[in-house]
């Protein structure tokens, strides 16, 4: 039987928020968190990880590719082994929190080789961990390729949530985007379910989602926007129809929040949760509402779904 339950709150106490860091892994998680408007993300605590530092106003931590790769191979379990000097660093910036984002590019070293570490130290925390994954275009090199979907695997058992967004489907919506512009819009989708999660989910949430995504390998995110009339629905259509939702049809759990702009709400928020009940009835559904008046007079949906 399936269930809908609704999670978080549009206005809490900064008490009740969870103590959340982000954690930009190699080249493209830096790109990404390093395009963040320091306001729309003020409660979250951002670092860099990499082997040289490119964003001056994000906090920069140094480690070292060996130190990455060998805990990446090792045959031991992350509590037989001793941690590397790059983990025992990243360590000493992440304890206590109760959120972590991790967000990387896989198939690249430093992003690849970094990220199962991080997430193994996230997970060992108890923390709410998600990850928010790009991947190689198919264009790319065969054996980065395959290195990207060795990591995805790697990484499983240490998420709560797998965001993953393979960078082909950039050209489902603009084949002749080039190439600058293209990272550009696969940065700005990632950082939704980050913007949008971080400003509804509260401390009480975390055991429940935490239940609610246990049995999911792997989730796939839509995003819209609706405006004028009925725009609860036209931004859950639009979400619905977004490439990366394409490559499966057997979702089995939802995670969506509505972000209400100026005189939106309630309504919205059930007329969006109606949509995607519609287009997957056998779906169990957990969703939030968020206020956020810099989308003007528009609601945006976006949805996790998961496999």
């Amino acid at each position: 039987m399936t269930s809908v339950k609704r999670f978080g709150a549009e206005v809490a106490d900064e008490e009740r928020r969870p103590s959340t860091i982000a954690l930009g892994i190699g080249g493209a998680g830096r790109n990404i968190i390093s395009d963040i408007e320091a306001k729309s993300l003020s409660n979250i605590r951002m670092y860099e990880v990499g082997t040289s530092e490119r964003v001056p106003d994000i906090s920069f931590i140094n480690i070292s590719k060996d130190d990455m790769r060998d805990a990446y191979e090792s045959d031991l379990s992350f509590n037989k082994r001793p941690l590397t000097k790059s983990e025992k660093k990243i360590k000493r910036r992440i304890r206590e929190a109760d959120l972590f984002y991790l967000v990387a590019g896989l198939g690249g070293e430093t992003g690849s080789w970094s990220t199962p570490p991080c997430a193994a130290l996230s997970s060992s925390y108890g923390a709410f961990t998600v990850g928010l994954f790009a991947k190689p275009f198919e264009s790319e090199n065969i054996e980065r390729r395959k290195f990207a979907d060795r990591t995805q695997k790697k990484l499983q058992k240490d998420m709560d949530i797998a965001a993953v967004f393979p960078n082909s489907k950039l050209l489902d919506i603009n084949p002749h985007l080039p190439m600058k512009k293209a990272f550009g819009v696969i940065n700005t989708i990632m950082r939704l379910p980050m913007e949008d999660l971080n400003g509804v989910i509260t401390k009480d949430d975390i055991s429940d989602l935490k239940k609610f995504c246990r049995d999911v390998e792997e989730f796939r995110i839509g995003a819209g926007y609706g405006k004028g009339r009925e725009r609860g629905k036209r931004a859950s259509k639009e979400a619905l129809r977004s490439p990366w939702l394409e490559d499966f049809d057997d979702y089995k759990t939802v995670l969506a929040v509505v972000t209400s702009g100026e005189g939106g709400g309630e309504i919205e928020a059930e007329d969006a949760m109606e949509v995607i009940q519609n287009e997957w009835p056998d779906v169990n559904m957990m969703w939030g509402l968020r206020k956020d008046t810099s989308i003007e007079d528009r609601t945006r949906v976006t949805i996790l779904a998961g496999v």
